[in-house]
C-alpha cells in the first residue's frame, strides 16, 4: 500500500514574520469573505442523499472587471476524490450551477466527485469543497484578478410532512486577493502571478503572493439543545478546509488538529475539545461519536447559557491524532439544525498564516484533458 506522505510543502515565509507589522497587517493583508479577489474557496458544498433527506448547493460567481478572465475551479471531497473545469467570465458577467443536478447558467460545470483519491482520506464523498481561481486562458498559470466573488447556497429538501426543514442557507466564498510590492495586485491576464502551480498565500506586499489565511476562525452560536423563547438549536456542525490545499492529481495529504476553546455568555471557559482532520472535513460539534473529542462543550447541558463563542485553530500536535499534524491557517462555514430547519454562516477570521494552493497546469499535465469538462 502506497504510504502517506506528510511532509509540509513550507513557502519559505516563517510565521514570525506573518507577525512583524502587528494587527495593522492581518487587518488588510488576510483573505475574508467580503472583498473580491483572484482565488476563491467554499468550504462546504454538498450533495448528499439521505432518502427522504436531499441535498444541493447552489453556486454563484461573478467577475466585476470590464475584460474577460478565465477561471479554472476543483471540486474536492471529503476522501480526496476529485475533478476540474474551467470557463470564462466576460465583463461584469456573473454564473451559477447546481453541483449535484449539474445543470448551469453560463457554466457546464464537472459532475461532483464521489470517489476517494488515493491516498484516500476517511470522510464523506457526497461533501467536500470548491476552489476557484483566476488563470491564463490556455491554463498554464494563475494571474491576479482581483475582481471575483462567490456565494453558496446550501439547499435542502425531501421532508414533505415538515415544511420547516426544506430550507437552505446562503454563505460568501472566501476570497483572497492577489498582491504585489506595492500592495493589491492590478489584473494582468498575461503574467503569471508567482510560479505556475502554486499560489503562495503569504499577504506579504510582494511579487506573486496572495492574502495570508486566517490563523484562527471564531464564531457565536446557540448551544445543541439551547432554547430562546420557541427557537431552539438542536446540533451544530463546522465545515473547515486549510490552508494547505494540494488540488494536483498525484497530491499530498495534509492534516491539522482541531483545537477548540469554548467560552458561554458568563466567559466561563472550556478546553480539550478537538479533532484530527485532513485539508477538508465537516465535524459535528457535539458528543454523540461524531470524532469530536470532549464535543459535549458545544451542549447546552455545559456551557448553561443559551449562547456561546467558540475559536478554533489548526495546531501541529500527533498525540493523540493517529498521523501527524501541522499547523495550518483555517476557512470554516458554521451550520446548524434548529427549530426554524437548517442555517448557517461563514466564521469570522483572525490573526495570519501562510498558505498555498498547489495545481496542475495544462502544459505540466497534459493528460488532465480527458478529465476536464
Amino acid at each position: 500500500m502506497k504510504s502517506f506522505n506528510l511532509a509540509w510543502l513550507t513557502t519559505g515565509i516563517s510565521v514570525a514574520t506573518l507577525f512583524v507589522a502587528g494587527s495593522a497587517y492581518a487587518a488588510q493583508n488576510v483573505a475574508n469573505t467580503s472583498q473580491k479577489g483572484s482565488l476563491l474557496i467554499w468550504p462546504l458544498i454538498t450533495v448528499e442523499r439521505m432518502d427522504p433527506i436531499q441535498y444541493d448547493t447552489l453556486i454563484e460567481i461573478s467577475n466585476d472587471a470590464t475584460g474577460t478572465v478565465h477561471v479554472e475551479c476543483e471540486y474536492i471531497n471529503e476522501q480526496k476524490g476529485r475533478v476540474n473545469f474551467d470557463f470564462d467570465l466576460t465583463a461584469k458577467q456573473t454564473a451559477s450551477w447546481l453541483v449535484y443536478a449539474q445543470e448551469g447558467d453560463q457554466v457546464h460545470p464537472a459532475e461532483f466527485p464521489t470517489d476517494a483519491g488515493f491516498p484516500p482520506y476517511p470522510g464523506n464523498a457526497f461533501r467536500g469543497e470548491l476552489v476557484c481561481f483566476a488563470t491564463d486562458a490556455g491554463r498554464m498559470f494563475q494571474i491576479a484578478w482581483n475582481q471575483l466573488t462567490g456565494t453558496a447556497t446550501v439547499i435542502r429538501s425531501g421532508e414533505a410532512a415538515d415544511p420547516t426543514s426544506d430550507a437552505g442557507f446562503k454563505y460568501n466564498a472566501w476570497a483572497f486577493a492577489a498582491r504585489d510590492a506595492s500592495g493589491v495586485a492590478p489584473n494582468n491576464k498575461h503574467v503569471p502571478q508567482g510560479t505556475p502551480g502554486r499560489l503562495d498565500l503569504t499577504g506579504l506586499n510582494a511579487a506573486g503572493v496572495y492574502d495570508a489565511c486566517p490563523q484562527y476562525n471564531i464564531a457565536n452560536f446557540m448551544p445543541n439543545d439551547a432554547k430562546l423563547g420557541s427557537f431552539t438549536t438542536r446540533l451544530n456542525f463546522l465545515s473547515v478546509v486549510s490552508c494547505n490545499q494540494d488540488l494536483r492529481e498525484t497530491y499530498t495529504l495534509h492534516l491539522t488538529k482541531l483545537d477548540f476553546t469554548v467560552w458561554n455568555s458568563d466567559e466561563h471557559s472550556f478546553t480539550g475539545a478537538y479533532a484530527c482532520v485532513d485539508s477538508v472535513n465537516t465535524v459535528k460539534l457535539g458528543n454523540n461519536g461524531t470524532g469530536v473529542v470532549r464535543g459535549s462543550n458545544f451542549n447546552y447541558t455545559t456551557l448553561r447559557t443559551p449562547n456561546a463563542r467558540f475559536q478554533v485553530k489548526g495546531v501541529s500536535a500527533s498525540p493523540p491524532c493517529p498521523l501527524a499534524t501541522e499547523v495550518s491557517g483555517l476557512l470554516g462555514v458554521l451550520s446548524s439544525a434548529t427549530s426554524a430547519g437548517k442555517v448557517g454562516n461563514t466564521l469570522h477570521g483572525a490573526g495570519a498564516l501562510p498558505g498555498y494552493v498547489l495545481w496542475d497546469p495544462s502544459e505540466d499535465v497534459p493528460e488532465l484533458r480527458r478529465k476536464r469538462h
